[in-house]
């Protein structure tokens, strides 16, 4: 599976962004993480620092889907859908 991350800007971030990340790859090391190419990904995931959302993300689009998270604990929500994909 590759998953595509978008940042966001970084102008207002309220938790440590690229802890998703690290978290990402120590959960999921089977799983492709790219951040920029125009490679074709299974899901695009757009971390964004605060509420707002901010992040262009417009043009991204993943064969499975997009997911934005704007806090820490969303990631929870992440792992549970990756997790259930797995099954799949």
């Amino acid at each position: 599976m590759k998953i595509r991350v978008k940042f966001c800007g970084g102008c207002n971030p309220r938790y440590d962004r690229g802890e998703i990340v690290r978290q990402l790859r120590t959960d999921f090391p089977d799983i492709d993480v790219v951040f920029s190419g125009e490679a074709e990904a299974d899901l695009v995931v757009v971390i964004c620092g605060c509420e707002v959302a901010c992040a262009d993300h417009a043009a991204l689009h993943g064969i499975l889907g997009k997911i934005i998270l704007v806090r820490a604990e969303d990631y929870a929500g992440l792992r549970r859908l990756l997790i259930s994909l797995k099954g799949v």
